[in-house]
């Protein structure tokens, strides 16, 4: 989301009763195929991924639910994607994709989904929670099938203060590289969950509902860094009024890919 700060966002009036909670499941299909499905208040996207051995095969993509306008063909963008290696560690990047062309969400649950597969792992399910609290000293927490594997505190700049291995870290300009530097594959892809999952859990601060029906660029990303910013798109882009208010971790992320009628 863009920060003017001559605009101020308005403040969610519910906050500071509640929580905020991001959601990624992977689920085995067949031997080749799995389903990958990530909801949180703001966004809902299911994939579906064929796979051999070494490689993506086929990839699908549709949305539960999506912020603007601009969002809703990304799915579909996803199908350019077949033919990338499977990747058994996060921090290895696919240099034959460009992440601009395609959906943040959509782009990330991919890359997740890459791991899961490579690394052979069976059903899964990441919950990365922010509960509601001050700026200056916000709890982040990630639960991997219902059991919690981390626990950091951020401050308003988005830094990492706690715990004390990781104080002082960016979690959003210069994350990757501090983290690629410094982390194994496993605190990698942990920390990585979180960073996302923050950077869009801030944003419950906001009355998104303020901005329902206006301009996408408003409320939605810098132009050009992702599928619904990019500028053919973005000019027309409007925010609609879809975002799950008050989402419960045990609601989240049960929807499949396929719906009844669409198989």
């Amino acid at each position: 989301m863009t920060d003017d700060p001559g605009h101020p966002r308005p403040a969610n009036p519910a906050y500071g009763d509640g929580y905020f909670v991001r959601t990624t499941r992977f689920r085995r299909l067949a031997p080749d195929r799995i389903e990958a499905v990530l909801e949180d208040p703001f966004h809902a996207l299911a994939l579906r991924i064929r796979h051999d051995d070494r490689m993506l095969t086929a990839v699908q993509g549709r949305w539960e639910r999506h912020p603007l306008t601009s969002c809703a063909d990304a799915g579909g963008a996803l199908a350019g994607l077949a033919g990338l290696p499977l990747i058994g560690d996060l921090r290895t990047r696919w240099l034959q994709a460009e992440p601009a062309l395609h959906c943040t969400h959509m782009f990330d649950t991919l890359r997740l989904a890459a791991v899961h597969i490579a690394q052979d792992r069976d059903a899964r399910r990441h919950d990365v929670i922010l509960p509601d609290a001050d700026a200056d000293k916000q709890p982040v927490q990630l639960l991997q099938d219902g059991a919690l594997v981390l626990e950091i505190t951020i401050d308003a700049d988005f830094r990492i203060t706690a715990p004390a291995a990781y104080a002082g870290a960016p979690l959003l300009n210069g994350f990757a590289r501090w983290a690629a530097e410094r982390l194994s594959a496993e605190e990698f892809e942990r920390l990585f969950l979180i960073q996302r999952g923050t950077f869009v859990g801030r944003g419950q601060r906001m009355d998104i509902t303020q901005y329902y029906g206006r301009d996408g660029a408003l409320s939605g990303p810098l132009p050009a860094t992702c599928f619904g910013s990019q500028p053919e798109r973005y000019a027309t882009s409007l925010r609609l009024a879809n975002a799950r208010a008050g989402l419960r971790r045990e609601d989240a992320a049960l929807f499949p890919f396929t719906r009844a009628q669409q198989e």
